[in-house]
C-alpha cells in the first residue's frame, strides 16, 4: 500500500510535468508537429483502450438506459489527448495575447477555445490539469508565483478530499481517501520545476525525443495484461 502511495505521487508529479513542458520553447518550435504528435498517439491510444475493452469482455452498457454506451468503449489510460487538448487551449491563448490577427481570427479562436474546453475537461486528468497549465503558462518564468498557485490549487484539491472523507459514510479508511483521491499531490512538481535548468536533456537524438510515444502505450498494455491476469480474464 505505502508503494502505491509513493507510485501515484509519482504519477501526478510526472503528470504536472507534462503540462509544464507544453509552453516551454524546447517543445513549442514547431507546434503543429508537437500537436500532431500527441494528437495521433492518443488515436493510437483509444485504439488500444477500444481493443482492450472489447477483448476483456467489459460491460459497456449504460448503468440506467441499459444500452450500448460508446463513451465506456473509449475509457482507459489516455493522458496524450489531454496534452493535445492543453497545447491547443495555450497555443490559442498565446496567439490571442500576442494580437497579431485580425478580429475575425481573435473571434474564431475565441469560439474554437470554448468548443475546445468540454472536451479538456472530460479527458483524462482534464479537469485537475487545466489550472496547473493556465498557471504554468501565465506565471511562466516566475517561480514564487507558480508555486504559490500550486499550492493553492492542490491545497483546495486537499480539503475537498479531507471533506469528503468526513461527510461520507463507508467510504473507506483516511490512507485509503488520500491515495486515490490524490490530486492534491501534484504540487510534488514544484521541485523538478525549480532546479530544471532549462537544458534539454541527452543528446538530442531523434529516438530520446520519441522515446516518451513509444513507453507510454507499451507500458499501459503490460498494466492492461496484468490486470486481466489477476483478476482472471484469461
Amino acid at each position: 500500500a505505502r508503494a502505491l502511495f509513493v507510485f501515484n505521487i509519482f504519477l501526478k508529479s510526472k503528470l504536472s510535468e507534462y503540462s509544464y513542458f507544453i509552453y516551454t520553447p524546447l517543445v513549442t518550435r514547431s507546434k503543429k508537429k508537437y500537436f500532431w504528435r500527441l494528437f495521433l498517439g492518443g488515436v493510437f491510444m483509444y485504439g488500444i483502450n477500444i481493443s482492450h475493452n472489447l477483448w476483456s469482455g467489459r460491460d459497456l452498457t449504460h448503468p440506467i438506459t441499459g444500452e450500448f454506451d460508446f463513451f465506456l468503449l473509449l475509457q482507459g489510460q489516455n493522458i496524450l489527448t489531454t496534452l493535445a487538448l492543453l497545447l491547443l487551449l495555450i497555443w490559442g491563448i498565446d496567439t490571442i495575447r500576442k494580437g497579431q490577427i485580425s478580429k475575425f481570427q481573435r473571434v474564431g479562436i475565441i469560439f474554437g477555445l470554448i468548443v475546445l474546453l468540454p472536451f479538456l475537461v472530460i479527458s483524462e486528468g482534464g479537469l485537475y490539469e487545466l489550472p496547473i497549465a493556465l498557471i504554468f503558462y501565465f506565471f511562466r518564468g516566475n517561480f514564487k508565483r507558480i508555486a504559490l498557485a500550486v499550492s493553492l490549487v492542490c491545497g483546495l484539491l486537499l480539503a475537498h478530499t479531507l471533506f469528503n472523507y468526513f461527510t461520507i459514510s463507508d467510504i473507506g479508511s483516511l490512507y485509503q481517501v488520500l491515495t486515490f483521491s490524490n490530486e492534491y499531490m501534484m504540487i510534488s512538481v514544484l521541485p523538478f520545476i525549480y532546479y530544471y535548468n532549462g537544458e534539454r536533456g541527452g543528446t538530442g537524438a531523434r529516438w530520446q525525443k520519441e522515446l516518451f510515444y513509444y513507453f507510454y502505450p507499451i507500458h499501459l498494455v503490460v498494466i492492461y495484461l496484468l490486470q486481466d491476469f489477476l483478476i482472471g480474464s484469461f
